[in-house]
């Protein structure tokens, strides 16, 4: 990755520094210099018994470094800066002001961003050949290319686009829009001018009619499949629907007014949209919408729907449910009742937004899953647990400020976290267990057989199943006989 090298250069450098001083501090004076040493906010560190450095501060919260589990390294000047290394996928990532500046590089692929005013993507695509894209000053400028050839476009908007995969279409192409738009979709190509105004199309499949004039008409036809007109859009329309099958649908609307669809099986009425529209399919589906979207009613026999029995009345109540869910809201967005049932595992929901959030997911092949609690703004925990029931990864926090988590949530917490956590633990692994202090005014942390624990100036402490030792002031040892580490074995600080 080049352009992130010289960044990488000076970081990698001063995260080595800061473990060489350490390393030096323990040969040269190992006597005097714990493998707990609380000095904060002015310094803290904590060594493995071979002197590597797990964690160490310098000017809290400003410098940072600390071990991944994973065996990487994460170092921090917050809240500027933050580099972390992914051993397993050979990845480096740095963030800058996170979330405005990313450059992060694996094997694979490299993107760099520092929205909005650059984003640039360099990956490998499912035919193994490398794929660009790139953008400045969004939206205005987009780009990107392939190493074959076959991709490559280049937009500045309003002025000139020619964009692939855009919006839903294969093939987005604009020239000072709104006053060209041309679009590719499914065989089809439509030209718009003044868009969405006035078009037409030339389409390669189904020998396709497009064209409109709005808003006084358009005609949108495909032979054995459907016909659309429209006049006075969108007061006069009429067509028919599902002309591939031995039931097709005959659609009549004077909007707002009225409005009828009918077929052998399929009936539909509208009457003073939003006042009333009910539409139902024999054996299939009944809908009902009174003053939409204030009340609706829909029920589906049909297994594509998964059997969907939908009802509210909004805001005030809502339910759904079907095949693999069961939900229900009450003043909505404010009460949420949720159970989905999907093939790997199920999920339970409840939300009282934006104070109460709870999600827990449960494996169905094993004793496996995920718990996630927040009483927002004061608390929150979360645990993985491994396929055996046991946690193996959580946190919690006292402050707990960032009411997201999953995609929303990394980076967030190691860039501004120290602002409003008053204390806060971690479960690294399963026996590893931390609980941190706002400021190191009080730590711990127990992997394995060994714990460490301090507070600034007064006192640290470490033990392991050969004994214990108490520093006084942080240097002057008291030792300890027999399994004095035995007591904080399990200390995850709940």
């Amino acid at each position: 990755m080049h352009s992130g090298g010289c960044v990488g250069t000076t970081t990698r450098r001063l995260g080595t520094a800061m473990a060489a001083a350490a390393a030096c501090l323990l040969a040269s004076a190992c006597a005097l210099v714990p493998g707990e040493l609380n000095l904060s906010p002015l310094y803290y560190h904590r060594l493995d018994p071979d002197g590597t450095v797990q964690e160490m501060d310098v000017l809290w919260p400003i410098v940072h470094f600390e071990r991944t589990p994973e065996g990487g390294k994460d170092f921090r000047i917050r809240p500027l800066y933050r580099r972390v290394t992914e051993p397993e996928l050979q990845a480096t990532e740095h963030q800058f002001l996170w979330p405005v500046g990313r450059v992060r590089s694996d094997q694979e692929e490299t993107n760099h961003r520092f929205f909005p005013l650059w984003s640039w993507r360099s990956r490998l695509n499912d035919e193994g050949e490398r794929d660009i894209d790139w953008y400045a000053l969004f939206p205005l400028l987009w780009g990107g290319a392939s190493e074959d050839g076959r991709e490559d476009y280049f937009a500045f908007l309003p002025f000139y686009a020619d964009i692939p995969q855009f919006l839903s279409y294969e093939r987005f192409r604009t020239f000072l829009f709104p006053l060209y738009v041309r679009l590719d979709k499914d065989g089809h190509r439509h030209t718009l001018w003044l868009w969405p105004l006035i078009g037409t199309s030339s389409c390669a499949e189904a020998n396709h009619e497009w064209h409109r004039f709005l808003p006084f008409y358009a005609v949108d036809v495909e032979p054995g499949n459907y016909e659309r007109y429209h006049v006075l859009w969108p007061f006069i329309s009429w067509g028919t629907e599902n002309e591939f099958t031995d039931d097709p649908v005959r659609t009549l609307w004077f909007w707002p007014l009225f409005g009828t669809r009918s077929s052998r099986d399929t009936n539909g009425l509208m009457i003073a949209w939003p006042l009333f529209e009910v539409t139902e399919k024999r054996d299939a589906f009944h809908r009902l919408n009174v003053a939409w979207p204030f009340i609706h009613v829909y029920e589906s026999m049909m297994e594509a729907d998964r059997r969907l029995k939908q009802w509210w009345f909004f805001p005030f109540f809502s339910r759904a449910t079907d095949d693999q869910q069961d939900t229900w809201t009450a003043l909505w967005p404010v009460v949420w009742w949720r159970w989905y049932d999907n093939p790997d595992h199920e999920t339970r929901q409840q939300f009282v937004l934006p104070f109460f959030w709870h999600t827990e997911q449960v494996n169905k092949l094993d004793d496996g899953g995920e718990d996630h609690t927040r009483l927002w703004p004061f608390v929150h925990w979360e645990s993985t647990r491994g396929a055996d029931g046991i946690a193996d990864r959580g946190s919690w926090s006292v402050l707990s400020l960032w009411p997201w988590r999953g995609g929303n949530a990394p980076g967030v917490e190691e860039a501004y976290g120290w602002l409003w956590q008053i204390v806060h633990g971690r479960q690294r692994a399963r026996d590893d267990h931390a609980v941190d202090a706002a400021a190191r005014l009080y730590t711990s942390r127990t992997r394995g057989d060994r714990t460490q624990r301090s507070v600034p100036f007064l006192f640290n402490w470490e033990s392991d199943r050969e004994g214990a030792k108490l520093r006084l002031f942080q240097f002057l040892p008291i030792p300890f006989t027999g399994s004095a580490g035995d007591e904080s074995k399990d200390e995850d600080g709940k």
